[in-house]
């Protein structure tokens, strides 16, 4: 399954359509990069093998086997396989709010849900199994996956997310009310702003004061601002993404090793060939015919 993002990195999620807004994928994490990205719909994510890493701007969790975790909507993440010697296998669940909503302003949207989506500072919710509630949770999320399975399930589909989110907002209250909020971090609009520039821009040379101005900070700033929030510096975010975008073009076209360099905003072939192999550990050529080294 490949991830699909959008320029500025929204993630476009397979399967979403506006007649029915849900969809189910089973994902390998190790075999499927899940880069930073956000994206409207709701997502519940339930652990079927190994261990996933996720993180957040200046967060991250570990989520084990027969664990859950809740991403509420618009939420800047990435994750990873949480390494081990079982892959990452997740049951994913995504969904725009007005399947349970209905109609804009309804009761159902005002009461129910929009307590979650406005609750800034609830990005991630784990479910651990720990207390009763959550293991009815973790078992309707199974239920849930299993169902997918079948034929004509979307009404049952529905009516069960439904009482999921019962169960999420009984969470929600307490996780708060035990004082244990999440911390909502403040530069994840810059983040969002700084990251799109980089995605619209990298096929050619962009300046850290560029990055900076897209966010309306500065340099100094930008640069504290990817440490905490993602862990890396702009450059080696360029980099990254950089080599993410050859990858695509590697195994989707024609073009030459060379025309790609270029059109990823590569100074030449010899540079954009070390820095790829530095991160992938395969060489242009041997990453477009599936070779190994």
């Amino acid at each position: 399954m490949k991830i699909r993002i959008k320029e500025n990195q929204q993630e476009a999620i397979q399967g979403i359509t506006q007649e029915y807004p849900y969809a189910y994928h089973h994902v390998n994490i190790k075999k499927t990069k899940v880069p930073w990205h956000w994206h409207e719909e709701l997502e519940l994510n339930y652990v079927e093998a190994g261990c996933v890493k996720v993180f957040t701007s200046g967060k991250s969790y570990i989520f084990q086997k027969g664990q859950a975790y809740f991403i509420n909507s618009n939420v800047l993440c990435s994750m990873e396989d949480g390494g081990g010697d079982q892959a990452c296998v997740l049951e994913s669940h995504l969904f725009h709010s007005t399947l349970l909503a209905g109609h804009f302003k309804s009761i159902y949207e005002t009461k129910y849900l929009a307590p979650i989506l406005q609750n800034r500072h609830l990005e991630i919710l784990g479910i651990a199994g720990e207390i009763k509630r959550q293991r009815e949770l973790l078992a309707m999320l199974i239920k849930l996956g299993r169902m997918q399975a079948m034929e004509n399930v979307e009404f049952q589909t529905r009516n069960l997310l439904s009482e999921i989110w019962l169960l999420l907002m009984e969470e929600a209250r307490d996780m708060f009310q035990g004082s244990k909020r999440g911390q909502y971090s403040e530069n994840q609009t810059r983040i969002m702003d700084m990251l799109s520039y980089i995605h619209e821009n990298y096929d050619h040379k962009i300046l850290l004061e560029e990055i900076a101005e897209a966010a309306s900070v500065s340099s100094r700033e930008c640069i504290r601002c990817f440490q905490e929030c993602i862990h890396k510096t702009p450059f080696d975010y360029v980099q990254d993404y950089r080599i993410r975008q050859a990858e695509k073009l590697l195994t989707e076209t024609d073009l030459s090793v060379t025309e790609i360099a270029y059109a990823t905003g590569f100074s030449g072939s010899a540079y954009f060939g070390k820095v790829f192999k530095n991160l992938t550990g395969k060489t242009p050529g041997n990453y477009r015919k599936g070779k190994d080294k």
